[in-house]
């Protein structure tokens, strides 16, 4: 049986965090800003408009245990800081302009 749509998007993402890890499986700082910069273009292209330096802070803001490494759950952190971004912006706010969930 094939695996449906949602299932297969959490293995993407599982797969897109295997293909940044180092072999402790944690993504390093310029692991996870290569991972933005390849993935999302557009989202950082949008902040960059609005003078968003969004790299910047990513990687600090989510190494919650600040072992200057990214685990899976603070990878997830990261996108879902991203879709929350995108989910507001199919409501009609800009990409980029924040998370009004926090």
């Amino acid at each position: 049986m094939s695996p449906k749509k949602a299932e297969q998007c959490i293995m993407d993402l599982i797969d897109l965090f295997h293909k940044y890890t180092n072999p402790d499986d944690t993504i390093d700082k310029q692991g996870l800003l290569d991972m933005l910069k390849e993935y999302f273009p557009h989202f950082l292209k949008a902040c960059d408009t609005l003078g968003k330096d969004y790299l910047s802070g990513v990687f600090e803001d989510n190494d919650r245990n600040k072992d200057k490494k990214i685990q899976f759950s603070e990878f997830l952190s990261v996108l879902g800081s991203i879709a929350t971004d995108y989910h507001n912006h199919s409501h009609g706010a800009k990409l980029c302009s924040g998370d009004d969930d926090e």
